[in-house]
């Protein structure tokens, strides 16, 4: 796995170093970098970290030319990125094992790789997680739905207000929460240096009023979609199709 990731690395320095800070980002309590912490409880084995870089890697440095928008959610999820180390996307569907999305429309060449362990005794943890790995029901609704307004996937990119997990301490890491103030100055900054690594007119869409209001917050111009949880996918699905049509 450590070859791949250095053989990656003629393939654009900057977005290398960007993803470089990333996993030497310092994390509080409450908070998992997926990049660079290891649960000997949840993780597969301690080459997880590296495993989920080497996807990050492979999925922006296959749009760093291609992508036409950043969809901003919240945070990572526990479902979601905190495993496959790409944010909205789970487990499933970057293995290809997801029963709709095929893991070549996350990255080319061979399909991702498991760091959840399929025998966790951790707390919480449950039974449909072993045979199959974690499914995130927003990371299957918001890549079904650029399939389906036949969007190439490589024009789009997923990224969160706070790059990192955050989680409930009293509840443990199979807990999400909403970013404290001070996380989110932090992960604002780290979205200013990612689209100045991105093309030029990259466009810039919030999901979810959580996300519309920090990005305003932090004087970021966006386009706001509805969040897809919670009974939001009609609206989503909904306000994709309206930005879609927008394009040239």
């Amino acid at each position: 796995m450590v070859n791949k990731l250095m053989k990656s690395r003629g393939k654009g320095e900057e977005m290398l170093h960007f993803i470089n800070e990333l996993q030497s980002h310092r994390t509080d309590a409450g908070v998992f970098n997926p990049w660079k912490d290891y649960s000997e409880h949840l993780d597969i084995d301690p080459d997880a970290p590296l495993i989920r870089t080497e996807h990050l890697t492979r999925y922006l440095q296959q749009r760093k030319t291609t992508a036409e928008y950043i969809f901003v959610a919240e945070a990572l999820g526990y479902q979601g990125g905190r495993f496959s180390g790409i944010p909205m996307t789970s487990e499933r569907i970057m293995t290809g094992t997801h029963r709709d999305v095929g893991y070549q429309h996350v990255f080319k060449g061979e399909p991702g790789q498991r760091t959840s362990h399929p025998e966790s005794d951790y707390p919480g943890f449950k039974k449909s997680w072993r045979k199959g790995g974690f499914s995130e029901p927003t990371a299957s609704i918001v890549w079904k739905t650029l399939l389906e307004n036949n969007i190439d996937a490589y024009k789009v990119i997923f990224w969160n207000v706070f790059p990192f997990h955050p989680y409930h301490e009293e509840k443990g890491l199979l807990s999400n929460r909403p970013p404290r103030v001070e996380e989110l100055r932090a992960g604002i900054e780290y979205l200013r240096s990612f689209i100045e690594y991105c093309p030029l007119g990259i466009k810039v869409v919030g999901i979810g009023k959580y996300a519309e209001e920090k990005l305003k917050e932090y004087g970021m111009k966006s386009i706001s979609i509805r969040h897809p949880s919670y009974g939001g996918a009609p609206e989503f699905k909904k306000g994709c199709r309206k930005l879609f049509a927008t394009r040239p």
